[in-house]
């Protein structure tokens, strides 16, 4: 990995955007755009500019969280559940 700062700043992006069950963003600044929306597509560019390679644009978020170094964490969503 070259650059953490990114990587975090990306997986916190990852962690935001994700679909709902009708395969749009959950997130309400993306205003219910098809998923992925454009923040999580930017979000993954910038894994793989950090230096990421485990992870793609298919890939399940979870996978990126899989890190060695990196606690694993819970979206907003899914602890209101």
């Amino acid at each position: 990995m070259t650059d953490p700062l990114l990587w975090r700043m990306a997986l916190d992006v990852i962690d935001a955007h994700h679909p709902d069950q009708g395969g749009r963003c959950d997130n309400l600044l993306c205003e219910h755009q098809e998923w992925p929306c454009d923040a999580a597509r930017n979000a993954h560019r910038a894994l793989t500019m950090a230096g990421d390679t485990t992870t793609g644009v298919g890939d399940d978020r979870r996978a990126a969280r899989e890190q060695p170094g990196r606690p694993a964490r819970r979206s907003r969503a899914a602890e209101a559940a």
